[in-house]
């Protein structure tokens, strides 16, 4: 066998085993499901405020991976009112309130 043959070989030799071990796609987006499961399936103990966005004209904020609105649902809960670090929601007759960081970590300069 000559130079090129060994060559060629080595480059077409993993693509005519098949897709025995393909390799992932990197550039694929991730599924938001898979970090922060689905809202659906949630308790109550379970939601997770991560993030609050704020500006005159509306308010939104992501909990469980999912972005809400005041006045949307969420699994079994509304969203009754977004604040600058927290948010109220009311699940079952009861009212919940998530925070954006405990308290014992808020330091006012």
């Amino acid at each position: 066998m000559d130079r090129k043959s060994i060559c060629a070989l080595l480059l077409l030799g993993p693509g005519l085993a098949g897709n025995a071990h393909a390799l992932k796609d990197p550039t694929q987006p991730t599924d938001p499901k898979n970090y922060f499961g689905s809202a659906e399936s949630h308790s109550d103990s379970s939601w997770s405020l991560q993030s609050i966005l704020s500006s005159p004209q509306r308010r939104i904020a992501v909990i469980n991976g999912t972005r809400v609105k005041e006045g949307e649902r969420i699994g079994s809960a509304r969203v009754v009112r977004i604040h600058d670090s927290r948010v109220l929601l009311n699940s079952r007759g009861r009212t919940l309130t998530l925070h954006l960081l405990p308290e014992s970590i808020k330091v006012r300069p």
